[in-house]
């Protein structure tokens, strides 16, 4: 059994407040009753519940609650593994697009210099598929996995930041996105020679303002996924254009200009926690041969991997039975008063 979304399987820890609760509630119950006309009389004077139901209920309402909480994380029933070739690359090139990759610390900007490392290192890398991630607050899939070159070379020349409403930079939500981008469920039967090594190359300045990166890059790193992290910026701080009217910079709310600086630790400790490479991209010295090399030969490199074979949801039975199980506490406490 798999899990669709093991991040859910922190809830189930609720379930042990909820048993406290509820034992501290019959409890609670039955002491009051028997302060009231005492333990020996108690039966005759005030019917109330049966014990037997009041448990009765308490046990369907803790067992409806957690197999709701179950079925929050997806379980999947596998049948068995099975071997699959890797051979050749499948890329996803994650591209920071926030503004400030728009900076002119390295010609002609941050972002330019970003593209061409993109442009070179597809067409060094020998065959496989390509596809390009755009990403700021808010991650954007500018072209799914592709062979079509021509057509991922004009996709990748149309990147701005003006297709992303939502401005700030998130690596967290692009890294969970490649993730399903190089593997979507529409692939999983897949013959196994079509199928390429999983690799994500991520462009940024490394600005990143969400956090919550290490989740995102484990998940990258148990599905074999290589990583590779190019920065791209200097040290010093620098204005950022803004094409606007006037001066041409950003500003804050306050009218301040706003500076951008290159983070190249915030990549290392990322390219680190993936397992990964990092490099450092400058205008005079390119690192698209290096990362090329690395990528070729992993693709080179053919390996049997084990994935899962069939994967059948069973999160609705779960769904459907903690339901029943909460409908039957519901009906057995007003159709059980003459239970004894």
């Amino acid at each position: 059994m798999s899990f669709a979304w093991p991040d859910n399987i922190v809830y189930l820890l609720l379930l042990m407040p909820l048993a406290v609760i509820l034992g501290y509630g019959v409890m609670r119950q039955l002491q009051a009753r028997e302060a009231v006309v005492g333990p020996s009389m108690t039966d005759v004077m005030m019917r109330g519940v049966p014990m037997r139901i009041l448990m009765v209920k308490k046990v369907l309402l803790f067992c409806g609650t957690a197999l709701l909480l179950f079925a929050m994380t997806g379980p999947r029933l596998c049948s068995g593994g099975r071997p699959v070739l890797r051979k050749g690359a499948d890329i996803v090139f994650l591209l920071d697009v926030s503004r400030s990759m728009r900076a002119r610390d390295v010609l002609p900007d941050r972002l330019g210099q970003a593209k061409q490392e993109v442009t070179n290192i597809s067409r060094a890398v020998n065959g496989g598929r390509r596809a390009i991630l755009l990403f700021a607050a808010a991650p954007l899939v500018q072209c799914p996995l592709t062979t079509d070159h021509e057509a991922f070379d004009a996709l990748l020349g149309m990147a701005s930041p003006d297709l992303i409403e939502e401005q700030g930079t998130s690596f967290h939500a692009a890294l969970e996105l490649s993730g399903r981008l190089l593997e979507p469920d529409s692939e999983r039967r897949m013959a196994s020679g079509i199928k390429g090594e999983k690799i994500v190359v991520l462009l940024s300045d490394g600005e990143d303002h969400a956090g919550g990166v290490r989740g995102a890059v484990q998940k990258l790193k148990e599905a074999g996924v290589h990583v590779f992290v190019i920065g791209v910026g200097m040290r010093p701080p620098v204005v950022i254009p803004s094409g606007e009217a006037g001066d041409g910079l950003k500003r804050d709310e306050t009218g301040k200009v706003v500076m951008s600086r290159f983070v190249p630790e915030t990549l290392q400790l990322l390219a680190h926690d993936a397992a990964g490479f990092f490099f450092r991209s400058r205008a005079d010295r390119p690192v698209y041969r290096e990362v090329s090399e690395r990528i070729n030969r992993i693709a080179a490199a053919s390996r049997w991997v084990m994935e899962p074979g069939e994967r059948e949801p069973l999160y609705r039975y779960f769904l459907v039975a903690g339901l029943v199980f909460l409908l039957a506490e519901t009906f057995i406490g007003r159709c059980g008063g003459s239970w004894r």
